[in-house]
C-alpha cells in the first residue's frame, strides 16, 4: 500500500514539475532594460503570455489606497494605481521570471524605483510595482506589448539636455553637444545583498513598434521621437531610401515589406523595413515617382505618415489649427544662417529638399501671418517664401543657392522650428554672350518690359554661329531659382479658388531662340510678367515657375507644378525657325485634357481680330510631346506668340504694345476656360 501511494506521489510531482516547466517556457521574463531618454522601460521576454496552459488572472486584493477605478487589463496584462505612498501596479500573466526579484533605484528619473517580483505560481505572474514621488505621476504611464516583449512607457517631454532636437539632418544627429541624459539604475537582488549598475541599453530616441495604413498612405507608430535622415533618390526616382536616425527597431517589424496604399491606380509604392545597425533603421521606397512621397510627422513626434503629396495636400490632419506667433532669423558668427518658427499649438509637419530649395510644410495652419514674414526675411540676403498651399496648410522655402542645409530642430511640445543652414562662399562672374567676333553682356529681362526695344537690323546676326559662355558654376551645375510668387492678398478660400502655374520657357545659361542680338527668354517674362498681374486682378493665384533671369531645368519645372495642383500650366515661349519667312501663332497641347484648353485660349489669342491686327497669321492647335506639357498633371499648353527669326515679327514682339495685347489675349482665353468673368 505504501509503495502504490509513493508511485502516486512521485508521478503527482513529476506531472507538477513538468507543468511548471511548460509554464515556464510558455513565457519567461529574461532582461530588463532601460533608455536614456527618461521614457520607457523594456521588458525582454521569451514565449508569449497570451497563450495560457493556467488561469491567466488572480483576483486583486482590496489593499488601503488602491484605485480600483484604475485597473485596466491590456493584452492580458493588468494595470491599476496605488496612493500613498504612489504606485503603478503592473501584472503580467503566465508569466515566470529569470533569476530571484529584485529592485532598481533609478537617477535622474521620474521613477523613484521599479521592483519585479515573481507574485504567484501556479498561476503564474509576475508582478512588477513602479514607485514614484508623486501622485500626479500615476496618469503618465501606458503599457505596449506584442505578448513577448513589454514596453513600458512613461511620458515626458525632455528627451536630453535640450528642449529641442533635430528631427532632420543631412547624415544623422551626431551633435556630441546633445547629451543624453544618466538615466542609469542601481539594482539589487531582493534575497541578496549584492548591488549591480544597470546601464542604458535603449540609448535611442525613438522606439518603432507598429505599421498601420489608411486608403492612402501608411503610419509607422512608435514611442519616443522620431527623427529622420535626408532622403536619397534613385537617378531613375524608383526607389528612396530614408534612414530613422537613433531607433530601435521591434523585432517582429525587421525586414517587413508593405504595400503603401493609394486610391489611385497610377501610383504604386511599397514600403521596406530594414535594422541598419543598434541605432539606425533603413525604410526603402520602391516604386514610381517616389519624390512626390511625403514623410508628414505628428505633433508628437511618434507617429510618420507616407503616402503620396496629393493625398498629404488635400487631407486635413488635425482640427486643431495652429497659428503663427513669430518669426525669427539670425546670423551666427560662423557662418550659420537660423530660420525660426514659432506657432501656438502644436503641428504636424514635413519636410523634403528639391529644385535647390528648402521646403518645409505645416499641415495644420489657419494664420501664417505673410506681412510679419514678410517684415522679418524681406531684409536678409537669402529671402525665404512663404506659400499657401490649401486651405489649412502653408509651405516655407528657403532658397539653397547659397546655403548647404546642416539641421532642423523642434521643441518637444512641437510648437517651435529651427532650421540651420551654413552659408557657401559667394562667387559672382559676368555672363557674356559671343556674337561673331563682339562680346556683350546679356541683356537684363526687364528691360523689354518697360520701353521698346530698339530694334538694330543685321541681316547676318540671324546666321551667325552664337556661343554662350557660361559662368564657372554652370558648367558644374546649373542652380536653379525657386520660382516665385508675387505677393498676394491672403484669402481664406485659396482651396476654392482658381490656380494657374505661368511657365515663362528658357532662361538664365539658357537664352532660347536668338534673333538680331536679342533672346527669347526676355520676352517669355516680359509677356508672362503681363500676364500674372492682368490675372492676378481678376483674383487668380498666379505661380511662376521662375520671376527673373534664372536656370531652370525641364524637370525642375514640371515638378513645381505638380507640386503647386494648379487648375492649369501655361508655357509662353517665342517661336524661330532658320526660315527667316515663317511667322504666325501656336498653341500646342499633348494630353487629351489639355485640348479644350488648347482650342479655348487659341481661339482668343489667335482670333481673327488679332490675326488682321497684328498682321501674322494662325498656325493652328498642335499636338506636339513637349517635355512641359507631357508630364505636368494639370491642363497644360504651351504657346509661340510668334517668331523670334523673322525681321518684321520680331520688330512688333519687341514693342511693349503688342507684348500688352499678346497678355491680355492669353488672360481672356484663360478666364474662358476656367469659367471667370
Amino acid at each position: 500500500m505504501s509503495l502504490i501511494r509513493l508511485v502516486f506521489i512521485t508521478i503527482s510531482f513529476i506531472m507538477l514539475l513538468s507543468q511548471y516547466a511548460y509554464c515556464a517556457d510558455g513565457y519567461r521574463i529574461n532582461n530588463i532594460f532601460i533608455d536614456n531618454s527618461d521614457r520607457l522601460i523594456y521588458i525582454q521576454g521569451k514565449g508569449n503570455f497570451k497563450t495560457p496552459k493556467v488561469s491567466s488572472y488572480v483576483p486583486i486584493p482590496n489593499v488601503q489606497g488602491q484605485d480600483q477605478s484604475s485597473v485596466n487589463l491590456i493584452n492580458n496584462i493588468t494595470t491599476y494605481k496605488m496612493t500613498n505612498p504612489a504606485r503603478f501596479v503592473i501584472d503580467v500573466p503566465n508569466a515566470v521570471l529569470s533569476g530571484a526579484s529584485r529592485t532598481y533605484n533609478m537617477k535622474n528619473s521620474t521613477i523613484k524605483s521599479f521592483v519585479i517580483s515573481q507574485f504567484s505560481l501556479n498561476p503564474d505572474i509576475v508582478r512588477m510595482v513602479i514607485n514614484l514621488e508623486n501622485e500626479s505621476d500615476l496618469s503618465r504611464f501606458n503599457i505596449y506589448s506584442n505578448g513577448e516583449n513589454i514596453v513600458i512607457k512613461y511620458k515626458k517631454n525632455i528627451i536630453d539636455n535640450s528642449i529641442q532636437y533635430k528631427f532632420y539632418t543631412p547624415s544623422g544627429d551626431m551633435d556630441k553637444a546633445n547629451v543624453p541624459q544618466d538615466t542609469s539604475a542601481i539594482f539589487s537582488y531582493n534575497n541578496t545583498n549584492e548591488i549591480q549598475e544597470l546601464i542604458p541599453r535603449l540609448q535611442n530616441k525613438y522606439y518603432l513598434s507598429d505599421i498601420g495604413q489608411n486608403s492612402d498612405g501608411l503610419i509607422l507608430r512608435g514611442l519616443g521621437e522620431i527623427s529622420l535622415q535626408r532622403v536619397n533618390y534613385s537617378d531613375d526616382n524608383t526607389k528612396a531610401v530614408v534612414v530613422l536616425d537613433s531607433t530601435t527597431l521591434s523585432s517582429k517589424l525587421e525586414n517587413k515589406s508593405y504595400i503603401i496604399p493609394s486610391s489611385n491606380s497610377n501610383i504604386s509604392a511599397s514600403l521596406t523595413i530594414e535594422k541598419l545597425s543598434a541605432k539606425k533603421v533603413k525604410l526603402t521606397l520602391q516604386g514610381n515617382s517616389l519624390r512626390d512621397y511625403r514623410f508628414v510627422v505628428s505633433p508628437d513626434g511618434q507617429s510618420l505618415f507616407i503616402s503620396h503629396r496629393s493625398y498629404v495636400l488635400n487631407t486635413m490632419f488635425s482640427s486643431n489649427l495652429a497659428s503663427i506667433s513669430s518669426y525669427k532669423t539670425s546670423k551666427t558668427t560662423t557662418g550659420y544662417r537660423l530660420f525660426e518658427f514659432n506657432f501656438t499649438t502644436p503641428v504636424t509637419y514635413d519636410v523634403f529638399e528639391l529644385n535647390n530649395n528648402f521646403y518645409l510644410d505645416i499641415n495644420n495652419i489657419s494664420n501664417f501671418n505673410e506681412a510679419l514674414f514678410n517684415q522679418v526675411f524681406k531684409q536678409t540676403d537669402f529671402k525665404p517664401e512663404i506659400l499657401k498651399i490649401s486651405s489649412d496648410k502653408v509651405r516655407y522655402i528657403i532658397p539653397m543657392e547659397y546655403l548647404n542645409f546642416a539641421y532642423a530642430n523642434i521643441e518637444s511640445n512641437a510648437k517651435s522650428i529651427k532650421l540651420c543652414f551654413k552659408e557657401k562662399p559667394v562667387v559672382k562672374n559676368t555672363e557674356v554672350i559671343t556674337i561673331g567676333d563682339v562680346k556683350t553682356k546679356e541683356p537684363e529681362p526687364e528691360k523689354n518690359t518697360k520701353k521698346p526695344a530698339e530694334v538694330k537690323e543685321d541681316k547676318k546676326s540671324d546666321n551667325l554661329n552664337v556661343i554662350y559662355i557660361p559662368k564657372e558654376e554652370d558648367n558644374k551645375k546649373p542652380k536653379a531659382e525657386k520660382p516665385k510668387k508675387e505677393k498676394k492678398k491672403e484669402n481664406p478660400t485659396i482651396k476654392a479658388m482658381r490656380r494657374v502655374v505661368l511657365d515663362p520657357g528658357h532662361g538664365g545659361a539658357d537664352s532660347g531662340a536668338i534673333g538680331g542680338g536679342y533672346y527669347e527668354k526676355n520676352i517669355n517674362l516680359a509677356v508672362a510678367k503681363l500676364v500674372q498681374e492682368k490675372l492676378t486682378k481678376k483674383d487668380i493665384y498666379v505661380y511662376m515657375t521662375r520671376s527673373k533671369d534664372a536656370t531652370l531645368t525641364l524637370e525642375e519645372r514640371v515638378n513645381y507644378s505638380n507640386e503647386i495642383s494648379p487648375d492649369i500650366y501655361v508655357s509662353i515661349h517665342t517661336n524661330s525657325t532658320v526660315q527667316e519667312d515663317s511667322y504666325g501663332l501656336e498653341t500646342h497641347y499633348y494630353k487629351d485634357d489639355s485640348l479644350e484648353l488648347a482650342n479655348t485660349i487659341h481661339s482668343v489669342f489667335a482670333s481673327e481680330k488679332n490675326l488682321k491686327k497684328w498682321e501674322t497669321k494662325d498656325r493652328g492647335v498642335i499636338k506636339s510631346r513637349f517635355y512641359v506639357i507631357n508630364h505636368t498633371e494639370a491642363p497644360s499648353v504651351l504657346i509661340e506668340i510668334g517668331f523670334l527669326s523673322n525681321l518684321a515679327e520680331r520688330a512688333k514682339l519687341l514693342t511693349e504694345k503688342r507684348q500688352d495685347e499678346i497678355a491680355e489675349a492669353i488672360v481672356k482665353g484663360i478666364l474662358e476656360y476656367l469659367k471667370v468673368k
